[in-house]
């Protein structure tokens, strides 16, 4: 899958439930990309710059739902990753499960349970997140958080290392979409 077919079903499933009729007639339910100063306040927000491919990703949508796709791939370090997501982050406003802003403020607030050199980009139905990597070492890649294997609370320091529920799956976003799949047809 490239980036430019992850922006289409995202567009698709934004008009899913609608009669193509009301479509037709009203237009689209889809919202209008980004502006480059909103992309430039978000990056001023999380303190670095998005990495490019991201960033270019960010700009063409605000995300949404998807219907369960599949990643499915090798993982930088030899292994095997399989994962489904169903919500794409964006820039939006709102605190819905495709807000950016609303992932950040729940997992790196007060209570930090997603290391703070990643941001929450995506999320599978049980509320694993995928992480794209935002500073150092980390930059540009991503990683699968899994949510119910809380790192040790005793040992964790706040690092991506040491939390034990985060997996590097992708050296690049670019990597990790070519990795997606739809669903198969049943």
């Amino acid at each position: 899958m490239t980036i430019d077919d992850l922006i289409a079903a995202l567009d698709a499933s934004a008009d899913r439930g609608l009669p193509a009729a009301a479509v037709r007639l009203l237009g689209s339910s889809r919202l209008p990309p980004p502006t480059e100063d909103e992309i430039a306040a978000f990056e001023a927000e999380v303190g670095a710059r998005l990495p490019d491919d991201y960033r270019g990703f960010l700009g063409r949508t605000r995300g949404g739902q998807l219907d369960w796709y599949e990643f499915d791939g090798p993982t930088p370090d030899g292994g095997h990753w399989e994962a489904i997501v169903s919500h794409v982050g964006g820039l939006r406003d709102d605190d819905s499960r495709w807000s950016l802003r609303a992932a950040r403020r729940s997992y790196q607030g007060t209570e930090v349970q997603i290391p703070r050199a990643l941001l929450w980009i995506m999320e599978d139905p049980g509320g694993n997140a995928v992480c794209l990597g935002m500073t150092g070492a980390y930059r540009g890649r991503v990683y699968f958080w899994v949510h119910d294997e809380g790192p040790d609370p005793e040992t964790w320091d706040g690092e991506v290392e040491t939390a034990g529920n985060v997996r590097l799956v992708a050296d690049s976003f670019r990597a990790f979409v070519a990795g997606m799949r739809p669903p198969e047809k049943q």
